[in-house]
């Protein structure tokens, strides 16, 4: 049982700050429609016109609310996930049985039947506890504005806890269809940091490693990751092919094909859990969340001229990581067009197994052995 906990206790601390930002998101989407429904409440009270004027200034705030916590919600499923192997390595240890279900007998499939269900419901109760955490939270700050409100308006925030919690579960069901997309995305993201490798290296470290923030130690771990081919994963169901909605509990259909955009999906993850816990607050915590989102998008690369150059040019996009405009220091580490495409090329046929390998011989020392003086 104790080492049982342990790596559980493992996996939950691996997901901390994941789970946190989520806890974060949540009260502030909880916030959001709480304040809605009690201006609402007022203006409903003066005029329908009243009505009409909050509504349009108040939906571009709900939809950033729940484009944050959609970008939370993706990356704790997907740090968890990606420390599915892991989980699954020590279990093998602590169980004997292996993680291999075609290699497996009658009587260990229904054993990892039983470990791959309870990896879901950990999963699950991960996410639930984040969400409820913020809804709490929230839920403190609008009792206290309603303090003089009737009964019936209290019991409002009931309904909001059940929008909230929809929301998550519809979210959660989009999750498996957004590995593609971050997939791409990162994948055009690992060319360009390896690309730019050197000139984003010699720029963090003249800050003494704090240039770009968050997003120079992301350019330079990812960068560092040049000869690493992402395997095959098998995604957030751990080989099931379902798993349980966060709220409702029913059951949803997910991909058990291990494959290898899961796996890149697993590497970025990882990657982007690694730099949020060095950088836990302020400005690195902000372009971190924003690059985050924006992978779930278009990502955030951009193709244009660059001063005094000839030729198309891709860095990254300023806006896209959550700033007011292009910033020259993306520029000044922007990488050529063509170089770029020769760099994605070659990760992409790695991926693929096409890429070159190497015929190395063996290096053989003959004796005697060195003394080791």
């Amino acid at each position: 049982m104790a080492r049982l906990a342990k790596i559980r206790h493992q996996a939950a601390s691996n997901s901390l700050a994941a789970a946190r930002d989520l806890s974060t998101a949540s009260k502030k989407l909880y916030g959001k429609l709480a304040s809605n429904q009690l201006q609402l409440a007022y203006a409903n009270a003066n005029n329908a016109k009243g009505v009409a004027a909050y509504s349009a200034s108040s939906t571009k705030s709900i939809a950033d609310a729940k484009a944050q916590m959609n970008g939370s919600l993706n990356q704790l499923t997907n740090v968890v996930a990606a420390n599915h192997k892991h989980v699954e390595k020590r279990m093998e240890v602590l169980t004997g049985v292996i993680h291999n279900y075609n290699a497996a007998g009658k009587a260990d499939r229904a054993l990892l039947k039983k470990q791959i269900k309870a990896m879901g419901q950990d999963m699950n109760k991960r996410i639930v506890r984040a969400v409820q955490i913020g809804e709490a939270k929230a839920r403190r700050v609008a009792n206290r504005a309603r303090v003089n409100l009737a009964k019936t308006k209290k019991a409002l925030l009931i309904e909001i806890s059940e929008r909230v919690e929809a929301t998550a579960d519809k979210m959660f069901k989009s999750i498996q269809g957004n590995h593609k997309t971050i997939a791409d995305n990162y994948l055009s993201f690992k060319a360009y940091a390896v690309t730019a490798g050197s000139k984003i290296t010699q720029y963090v470290i003249k800050g003494k490693g704090k240039n770009l923030s968050s997003l120079g130690d992301l350019l330079v771990n990812t960068a560092a990751l040049s000869a690493v081919t992402a395997g095959k994963a098998e995604g957030i169901g751990a080989g099931s092919s379902t798993l349980p909605s966060v709220f409702t509990g029913k059951n949803i259909k997910v991909h058990n094909v291990a494959d290898k955009m899961n796996g890149l999906v697993n590497e970025y993850s990882q990657l982007c859990n690694g730099v949020r816990m060095r950088w836990p607050m302020g400005l690195g915590k902000y372009l971190l969340s924003k690059l985050e989102l924006s992978m779930l998008k278009k990502g955030v690369l951009q193709v244009d001229k660059v001063d005094n150059h000839a030729g198309n040019f891709v860095f990254i996009n300023g806006r896209a990581v959550g700033l007011s405009n292009k910033l020259n220091d993306f520029q000044s580490l922007a990488v050529r067009m063509n170089k770029y495409e020769s760099t994605l090329a070659k990760l992409t046929a790695h991926l693929s197994g096409k890429g070159r390998k190497l015929n190395q011989k063996p290096f053989r020392a003959n004796p005697p052995q060195w003394p080791g003086n």
